[in-house]
């Protein structure tokens, strides 16, 4: 089996999935590749596409990818209407080697350089240039981190410096990781997935000081956050008897949800990513939008299309037009970003 450069790899024996370097292919060739890879997850565009190259070597680590980039200076971003688009889920946990990447949403201007820790969340839109760079960066499914994370949903586009301890040893292990995992057989490899994302996540956790009252409403927040995502579809979730179920008053809980915008717009949010699912799952073919609109918790479909395109930029029925185009193709949809990475180079 061989990648696009001709590297032969082996992902039944290793974790190395592919080495591809297009500098021994055709401009044209590289730029396609380009496209399939980094054009799967950003609309990107590359300030001088007639020098063009990159060198990726990916790896896998159970369900974590590592990906090593070599490339040239370029912006990419993700938007809402891609987010609703092809509905990626994961972390992406990054670390540049060489050159310095720049937030460019117009928001808040931060940077990072070498050694430096980005993190982007592929569930929240983003924008960012980069100069000529080498970066590594892990790929974590949300499913795998968020749990571990006290605010799962505030990571994106964060920048930790070089400097901070907690990074440095992150940096020292995912360097590691690159290292290793080429000599690790498939199951060598999954063994790395729980203390990588436990690392991952005490980096994120650990770099604020809290002190005791912080960590008590942190706890809170979280147990409260946990029942929510397990009971978002009952029908009695509402903010009174979220307060009563765990013996706060209305002004705490709002306190508590506040940096969410509100337990009610955390609900919304949550019910929302559900009904995106449904409507991208052909299983779900059969049902009508304002089906799914109420069994995800809107009665009236105006009220779930406005909220939905708010969201993610597109309606409900633009989301599922989309996937039915893979439907007709008479493919089932890929279930995730994981896989279409993994056979990049295959």
């Amino acid at each position: 089996m061989k990648g696009k450069s001709g590297t032969l790899c082996q992902p039944d024996r290793s974790a190395l999935l592919f080495d591809t370097d297009t500098r021994m292919l055709p401009l044209k060739k590289a730029l396609e590749f380009w496209e399939e890879s980094a054009g799967s997850l950003y609309d990107f565009y590359i300030a001088t596409p007639e020098s063009f190259y990159t060198h990726g070597r990916t790896l896998c680590c159970g369900k974590i990818l590592l990906n090593y980039c070599v490339s040239v200076e370029q912006k990419l971003s993700r938007s809402s209407y891609r987010i609703g688009m092809d509905g990626f889920d994961h972390y992406e946990v990054q670390f540049f080697l060489d050159g310095m990447w720049r937030r460019g949403d117009g928001k808040l201007e931060a940077q990072a350089g070498s050694g430096d820790l980005i993190v982007h969340d592929t569930a929240q839109a983003h924008a960012g240039s980069a100069s000529d760079f080498t970066n590594v960066t892990l790929f974590v499914p949300r499913f795998l981190l968020a749990p571990l994370l006290d605010r799962p949903d505030e990571q994106n586009m964060r920048v930790i410096g070089s400097d901070n301890p907690l990074v440095g040893l992150l940096r020292s292990h995912v360097i590691g990781l690159f290292r290793t995992l080429p000599s690790l057989d498939a199951a060598q490899a999954a063994l790395m997935v729980s203390p990588t994302v436990e690392l991952i996540a005490a980096t994120l956790n650990g770099t604020e000081r809290q002190d005791n009252s912080r960590g008590v409403a942190a706890a809170q927040f979280n147990s409260i956050r946990g029942y929510i995502d397990e009971h978002v579809l009952d029908q009695g979730l509402s903010v009174e008897q979220l307060a009563v179920k765990f013996g706060i008053s209305l002004r705490k809980l709002t306190y508590l949800f506040s940096r969410e915008g509100g337990v009610a717009s955390y609900i919304q949010k949550r019910r929302l990513h559900l009904a995106r699912q449904c409507l991208r799952d052909q299983r779900h073919a059969h049902k009508s939008i304002a089906d799914i609109g109420l069994e995800h918790g809107f009665l009236y479909a105006p009220n779930f299309t406005r909220a939905f395109q708010q969201t993610y930029g597109m309606t409900p029925r633009e989301t599922r037009a989309m996937a039915r185009r893979t439907w007709f193709a008479g493919e089932r949809e890929s279930p995730s970003w994981f896989y279409r990475a993994s056979r990049w180079g295959l």
